[in-house]
Order: C-alpha cells, then sequence, then structure tokens
C-alpha cells in the first residue's frame, strides 16, 4: 500500500517537473525528475512474514537469555 503511494507520488512529481509551466519553475530551482522504485526480487518481498504463535514464554525466555550472553 505504501509502495504503490509512493510510486504514484514519484510519477506525480516527475509530471509536474517535465510539463509547462511546471518545468519553468523546477529548471530555475534546480528540480530533476526522480528515479521510479524498483525492486530486484520482486517475489522476495510479495510474502508476507512468518509468525509464531505457539508458546511465547519459551520464545521470550530463548530471546532474553540470547540477549544476556557475554559477546566474544
Amino acid at each position: 500500500m505504501a509502495r504503490n503511494r509512493y510510486i504514484q507520488a514519484v510519477q506525480n512529481y516527475n509530471i509536474t517537473v517535465r510539463s509547462f509551466p511546471g518545468n519553468l519553475t523546477a529548471m530555475v530551482f534546480g528540480y530533476k525528475p526522480k528515479p521510479n522504485f524498483s525492486v530486484e526480487n520482486e517475489a522476495a518481498i510479495s510474502k508476507p512474514p512468518s509468525v509464531e504463535f505457539g508458546n511465547p514464554a519459551a520464545a521470550a525466555a530463548a530471546a532474553a537469555a540470547a540477549s544476556a550472553a557475554p559477546a566474544h
């Protein structure tokens, strides 16, 4: 959802920067068209994260033990 809003905002900005009379103002202030958002591996980010609702006490204990362990 946020990615689509970002892409739309970039497209609107680029249209404004390239269209008359906005392009005259853009040239004066040094505004340049921005690249669109792109992802190298679309399949990797389209997969939702896995969530475990099993035993939260065991997961919390493991996380606490890992953070309390001294670093080498």
